[in-house]
């Protein structure tokens, strides 16, 4: 619709309009339900949490849960981590995430120092490794067919009402790790990071812990919005990684990596030497927020491919170009990494194609780069066989050939002589 949408994709309102007439579109694709309102309800949480960013420092922080527990749609694989639905088809994705109940209460980032009761709930859950039974009371009637809310970056959020009341019904399963983490309060929030990733607590779980205040020595601990601590999970494990893997051997051959999902495309390459990683990715024709998907055909042209990347070490200004998709992609390369104990140079490449019409979170990316680094590679004498192997098959071949990582280990190997 405008030439920012590419840009803003839904999350920057860059173009004033709110909602997101383009996610307004999405939102029209779900079910609509015989209950249209209610203002108390008990359901399972899965657990889920949801810090809110506008505002910020005052926020909106809160609970969330299923509306009916025997709706077979929701009571199908109830879980936290959003990864557990990989495989799945989109509309089972978008419909489960965008269904969640959230209880919003307003709330300061400083909270977790002196924490209200339904924060203390809400804390709770995001303790919790497994499902949690719930009940809250609304200020109002909460609509069941509004329009839920997507974005790139997190789960789609359905409908939001003021909370008065959050309690836990029963117990919460409260892995023994992460018990002894929280109430450590004179532990640094990366080296609590490490710790929970050598228990191997998931980076949604870790997330959850971050964003509901509960990492971190205690006079810095913060509510941070759930976006963010999602990128911030990611990048701080990403460079606990990279610590491990700048002193390995590197690997001797190139090599390629693909897998598929949602329409979703990734083709990885890995060549030998020291760290160095591109991220680039196009919304092809007729996808989400490609041109040819916008209403007006008098705009000027703009360019689709996104791409961001570091050198050797990891960068330390956000990659405002991919956003959260680099870390996340990332993330799946270098664990790939250490579990083989080699290094590499890495590019990632992504084209998403009109069938992944309702963004679901960055989820998608990690566990598609996963899927793909525990799949058979295709084996490269050199970058250029594998650049001209996937130039057959890659949406635009030319930007991938003009690359900023094709041309820095050419002249990488320049270098070397």
């Amino acid at each position: 619709m405008f030439p920012e949408c590419i840009d803003c994709r839904g999350v920057r309102s860059m173009c004033g309009i709110n909602p997101c007439p383009l996610l307004s579109q999405v939102s029209k694709k779900l079910p609509t339900y015989e209950i249209s309102a209610f203002d108390e309800m008990v359901g399972p949480s899965p657990p889920s949490v949801f810090i809110g960013r506008y505002g910020y420092p005052d926020v909106r922080v809160g609970p969330s849960a299923f509306w009916s527990l025997k709706n077979e749609e929701f009571n199908n694989h109830i879980t936290g981590d959003p990864a557990d639905l990989f495989g799945r088809n989109i509309e089972e994705v978008a419909i489960r995430h965008s269904n969640l109940i959230t209880g919003s209460s307003k709330a300061k980032i400083s909270s977790p120092l002196t924490p209200t009761k339904i924060l203390q709930t809400t804390q709770e859950i995001a303790m919790a490794s497994k499902s949690v039974d719930i009940e809250m009371n609304f200020a109002k009637k909460v609509k069941l067919n509004g329009t839920p809310s997507f974005d790139t970056m997190s789960t789609p959020l359905g409908q939001t009402g003021e909370v008065l009341r959050a309690e836990i019904i029963g117990n919460s399963h409260i892995p023994r790790k992460v018990d002894s983490i929280v109430e450590e309060t004179d532990l640094l929030t990366n080296d609590a990071i490490k710790e929970l990733g050598i228990s191997s607590i998931g980076e949604s779980h870790i997330s959850r812990l971050l964003s509901t205040g509960l990492l971190g020595k205690k006079e810095d601990r913060k509510l941070v919005p759930t976006r963010w601590s999602i990128t911030a999970t990611d990048d701080m494990i990403s460079k606990n990684l990279w610590e491990k893997i700048r002193d390995y051997n590197s690997i001797d051959k190139t090599l390629v990596y693909t897998s598929t999902y949602l329409d979703n495309s990734f083709y990885i390459i890995l060549t030998p030497g020291i760290w160095a990683y591109q991220m680039i990715e196009n919304w092809t024709e007729g996808s989400l927020w490609s041109e040819s998907n916008q209403p007006s055909k008098t705009l000027q042209q703009f360019v689709e491919v996104k791409t961001d990347w570091e050198d050797v070490f990891p960068r330390t200004d956000y990659a405002s170009n991919v956003t959260g998709a680099y870390y996340a992609a990332k993330l799946g390369v270098l664990e790939s990494l250490n579990k083989v104990r080699k290094s590499a140079s890495c590019l990632v490449w992504r084209d998403i194609g009109p069938g992944y019409w309702a963004p679901v979170g960055v989820w998608l990316i990690r566990e598609t780069v996963r899927d793909a680094m525990n799949q058979q590679p295709k084996i490269f004498d050199s970058l250029n066989f594998a650049v001209d192997h996937l130039s057959k098959i890659i949406s635009s071949p030319n930007e991938l050939k003009n690359s900023w990582f094709v041309k820095h280990q050419e002249q990488t190997r320049l270098d070397s002589f």
